[in-house]
């Protein structure tokens, strides 16, 4: 996806802001999109083409490089930074959409 391309999605999805917050929390900058540094950002697909999915809207979404690159063909479940998620269809809406799960469990040593 070319980069004009994606800020008509940012702009439809985030407004006119100049940073947001990817779904992962992580932050992410509208003039950073395809920058691979702390606030990059890309467009990725819920439902990945390799499982079935298509590339249109209802599939997309705006994320920080590395929460994409952590989701990769992860689906319909994933974590991302301790925390789970499941992406759900809305057959209805015909759209995809992510819904936050439990975080993972944590004992003293560190992470289970």
């Amino acid at each position: 996806m070319d980069k004009k391309e994606a800020l008509k999605i940012w702009d439809y999805e985030l407004g006119n802001k100049e940073y947001a917050y990817d779904f992962a929390f992580r932050k992410i900058k509208r003039s950073d999109y395809g920058e691979n540094n702390s606030v990059g950002w890309v467009i990725g697909l819920l439902k990945p083409e390799s499982l079935g999915g298509s590339n249109y809207d209802g599939n997309r979404c705006i994320m920080h490089h590395n929460t994409y690159s952590e989701k990769g063909d992860n689906y319909p479940d994933f974590t991302i930074l301790n925390k789970n998620y499941t992406v759900k269809y809305d057959e209805k809406e015909d759209y995809y959409y992510i819904e936050k799960g439990e975080n993972k469990d944590i004992d003293e040593g560190g992470l289970v």
